[in-house]
């Protein structure tokens, strides 16, 4: 390792050597060490071996910036901390993180796991976004972890139960419990003082399946805000407006029977358009089950797609988000309160996203699909798979697939009165 003089004018004139980060060893003063980065900024730190020569770990412990701590200060610190080391066998670099960890707060854990975790790994990470901003933030962010307690976490679970909804109170505590048990994975807490706490709601599977009569009114709402001008809108119309990509999506989850989330962040990579036979091909970063997802696309959903990528201008992704389209796509929760509007505007019973995906499940069971053709259309996995099958069957049954999408076709345009 290149060594410098304890002489401040040559530590101030120390460079990077050809261009990259250069460790400088301070002659004459033990432990004591100079960085100097690419960009030539300069820091001091301390390399010492905690538990002595016996031990084959080095650590760094960092004194600061040399540009406002001079060579003295760094060499008295320098001491300091080798002296802790080697008279009171102390770790001063384990020292500083826990202090670090004590000063965490439950927001800043929850940054860190949705930068980290969550925004690159879970569809859902918009969601958990909207949770956090609406019930935690305001009463656990500036928390520290070590102050979270069991009882205040169950107090709060009841009161989102009352003034939100109990399942509201349901996801908020799965939140919680979320970003605690990463939080007891990367070792900022020793115990998840959240963990099996009873919800305060139970959830009923949802089973609203659109009859016939709801789904030609849905497409043909979509169908109006075609050639929908400011003077519907003037009438009082307003709410039934929805944005060409969000009219694109709910047609498509109607179409593919696909979840929320593959069908908002769809990009255009994963088209294939051209051919007599075009495809989706959804990457298993994107899908539920981890699985990579081979759809068919069958005349009307190719069209669809086909108008979503010419309206969608440089983005990568089919329905861009007006904020960042270059970056980010629609998200899930926007569909859904799009769906929202659009359903109390035309004063339906309730309808989600989902909803539609279940309708399509349905209308294939009635048309005498076999369970593991429905099953591999929407990209479940099918009970009656044996354990060989899951595993070493890669047969993708695009042409079983293909065949399903295209009966299902043909009976939404009779529903919904669009031709062949």
């Amino acid at each position: 390792m290149p060594t410098l003089k304890p002489n401040h004018r040559q530590i101030l004139a120390a460079q990077p050597i050809d261009g990259k980060r250069t460790r400088y060893r301070i002659a004459g003063v033990d432990g004591l060490w100079l960085h100097v980065g690419p960009s030539g900024r300069r820091t001091w730190y301390v390399r010492y071996q905690p538990g002595g020569r016996k031990s084959r770990v080095f650590r760094q412990y960092t004194i600061g910036d040399a540009a406002t701590v001079g060579l003295q200060s760094a060499t008295k610190a320098a001491h300091k901390i080798l002296s802790a080391v080697k008279v009171e066998d102390r770790d001063p670099v384990a020292e500083r993180q826990a202090k670090t960890r004590e000063a965490l707060t439950f927001g800043d854990v929850f940054e860190d796991w949705h930068a980290r975790h969550a925004k690159p790994k879970l569809a859902r990470h918009e969601t958990d976004r909207s949770y956090y901003r609406n019930h935690l933030e305001p009463e656990f962010a500036k928390t520290r972890l070590q102050d979270l307690r069991r009882t205040e976490i169950a107090k709060f679970r009841d009161k989102v139960a009352s003034k939100a909804t109990p399942l509201v109170s349901n996801e908020v505590l799965m939140l919680i419990n979320r970003v605690l048990n990463w939080a007891l994975d990367e070792g900022l807490i020793e115990a998840n003082p959240a963990a099996r706490l009873w919800r305060a709601g139970k959830r009923r599977p949802r089973d609203r399946v659109l009859q016939h009569t709801d789904i030609r009114i849905l497409w043909n709402a979509l169908a109006d805000m075609e050639t929908m001008t400011g003077e519907h809108m003037a009438r009082g119309e307003r709410g039934r407006m929805l944005s060409p990509a969000t009219r694109s999506i709910l047609r498509l989850l109607l179409l593919t029977g696909q979840r929320r989330g593959e069908v908002a962040g769809a990009m255009k990579a994963e088209l294939q358009l051209e051919g007599k036979e075009p495809i989706w091909t959804i990457p298993a970063d994107r899908t539920k089950n981890g699985l990579l997802h081979r759809l068919p696309l069958c005349p009307l959903a190719r069209a669809e797609f086909g108008r979503a990528a010419a309206a969608s201008g440089e983005s990568p992704y089919l329905f861009p988000s007006q904020e960042a389209p270059l970056e980010n796509s629609i998200t899930p929760m926007a569909v859904t309160r799009a769906m929202n509007r659009l359903v109390t505007q035309l004063k339906m019973s309730t309808v989600s996203p989902h909803d539609l995906r279940r309708t399509v499940g349905t209308e294939m069971a009635r048309m005498g699909l076999p369970v593991h053709v429905r099953a591999f259309v929407l990209n479940h996995s099918p009970e009656t798979r044996s354990v060989t099958d899951a595993v070493y069957n890669r047969y993708a049954y695009d042409k079983e697939k293909r065949d399903a999408l295209s009966r299902w076709e043909k009976r939404l345009r009779r529903i919904v009165g669009v031709p062949s």
